[in-house]
């Protein structure tokens, strides 16, 4: 099996967004064209046919831009394909008639060549909008007015498009590898939520932050909540660690439910997480904290016996040191535990 090398794939950022461009610019084309047919009906020009055929191509651009079975990859080549129809039947009726080269044909060959190259792989782009510009040199040098400035004009436009569109896919496709490696530097794989790099900025930042700041209230402190499943150990030698691999999903599922959106759930290590919240009151984080407990025990596991958790409060009122404020709330797990655990102290 082959594939395709990441040069020969344009990137999709937003398949949504750029469908609804691309029926915008179809539409576009449609009503550009009915008020061109219309003109020319009325002033009685041999081309009518030619502006007939160009708005059945934009009006089957439409339609299949309308039909959502079409995947947006086969909609972009369809959309390449048909505005290179549509510039070849114009240069053809310069090849018939000598007609002047006009600037909406030199224009076309520019859409054309952006086109192609933000869709098509680069290669193939080269291939079709090289073949273009060839016969639009042929046609200018039958016609009675070749526009020869404009046209060499557009030979100059071509690379530059080429150089513009290509390497803006790439800046994309970089920006793209850089989001993915931001993303798992961190946030914890299994889980989804931060992971204890994360975590630890995160407090850092907040306990070290000015008094003054924006986000710092006299009656609010930063909160962590250092929680541990408890029998956790139990549950993976008895059940298997891909059974503990459910719970720790299921129960970090439960704690961002539980704490959002003003609370930040980390997975601290292991069958440890910590909580960090700001903007409320000791008696806010204490409420929190049991409620999420109660989610927790409320969760139903199949063949999975009750999960409960323990966890340790300390607050940024104690100490603004980092570590000492994880100890603290360490200690009072280990309270926790130790008075019998699925409690809070």
């Amino acid at each position: 099996m082959t594939s395709s090398s990441p040069d020969d794939r344009p990137v999709s950022p937003d398949a949504g967004s750029q469908r609804r461009a691309l029926l915008l610019l179809s539409v576009l084309a449609d009503v550009i064209h009915v008020i061109t047919l219309v003109y020319l009906w009325q002033q009685g020009s041999p081309r009518v046919t030619q502006a007939a055929a160009s708005l059945a191509i934009t009006a089957v651009l439409t339609a299949l831009t309308l039909w959502s079975a079409v995947p947006l990859r086969r909609l972009q080549q369809v959309a390449v394909a048909l505005v290179c129809v549509l510039l070849h039947v114009n240069l053809w009726s310069v090849f018939q008639t000598q007609r002047p080269i006009s600037s909406g044909l030199l224009i076309h060959v520019v859409i054309l060549a952006l086109f192609a190259y933000t869709w098509l792989p680069p290669r193939v782009a080269t291939a079709v909008v090289g073949g273009s510009y060839v016969i639009l040199a042929c046609a200018a040098a039958v016609s009675r007015a070749p526009d020869v400035p404009g046209v060499l004009l557009v030979g100059i436009t071509l690379p530059l498009v080429w150089y513009l569109t290509v390497h803006g896919r790439e800046v994309s496709r970089e920006r793209g590898r850089s989001e993915t490696m931001r993303i798992l530097a961190y946030r914890d794989p299994l889980t989804g939520v931060q992971n204890r790099r994360a975590g630890s900025e995160l407090l850092h930042t907040l306990l070290t932050r000015p008094a003054g700041h924006p986000g710092a209230t006299p009656d609010a402190e930063v909160a962590v909540a250092l929680i541990d499943l408890d029998h956790f150990k139990r549950i993976n030698d008895t059940l298997g660690h891909q059974q503990g691999d459910r719970v720790l999903v299921a129960v970090a599922d439960s704690l961002v439910l539980s704490f959002a959106p003003d609370g930040t759930v980390v997975r601290w290590g292991g069958e440890e997480f910590l909580v960090i919240l700001t903007g409320q009151t000791r008696a806010a984080v204490r409420q929190h904290v049991d409620a999420a407990l109660d989610a927790v025990r409320a969760l139903h596991q199949g063949g999975l016996p009750v999960i409960t958790i323990s966890a340790g409060l300390a607050f940024s009122g104690e100490t603004r040191d980092p570590v000492a404020l994880l100890d603290l709330a360490d200690g009072r797990l280990y309270r926790a535990k130790a008075a019998g655990r699925d409690r809070v102290h």
